[in-house]
């Protein structure tokens, strides 16, 4: 399980990343969030056939999507940003698609990255409910451990 960290700051190509992540659940979006679109050669992820798109974040990060050839689900995202130690990899696979009000929507996904991983699942999605705007606020920070 997942446990709660202090608060942090993301700036530059990490916040690039993590905008990226939450524009593949809302994709109207996803044509403006990168730049400098390629296309790759297709490949081979479980076994399925993908067609591999690239582009560039604004603060120049670099990402791939992997979009199955059958189905043209957003199959896997690959996301990499510099750091004072070289080129860091996030990677999001996607899975378990289902139809929400018209639309198919991951019920689970994977974040691998430098160290670690975390598996997230949905029981259920409800389009258009509406949410608190207290919910968004920033959380007070945490307190200090004690020795």
């Amino acid at each position: 399980t997942d446990k709660p960290v202090p608060v942090l700051a993301v700036t530059g190509q990490d916040l690039d990343g993590v905008k990226l992540e939450s524009e593949v659940f809302f994709p109207a979006g996803i044509k403006q969030a990168l730049t400098g679109w390629r296309v790759g050669f297709p490949t081979l992820i479980n076994d399925r056939e993908v067609n591999l798109v690239q582009g560039t974040t604004a603060n120049g990060g670099t990402a791939t999507l992997c979009f199955d050839v059958e189905t043209g689900l957003l199959t896997r995202l690959v996301r990499f940003s510099d750091s004072p130690v070289g080129r860091v990899v996030t990677r999001v696979d996607y899975s378990d698609y289902r139809e929400v009000v018209g639309v198919k929507m991951p019920f689970k996904w994977t974040v691998t990255w430098l160290d670690g991983r975390s598996t997230y699942e949905l029981t259920s999605v409800q389009p258009n409910v509406a949410i608190d705007a207290s919910r968004f606020a920033r959380p007070a920070p945490s307190a200090p451990p004690r020795p």
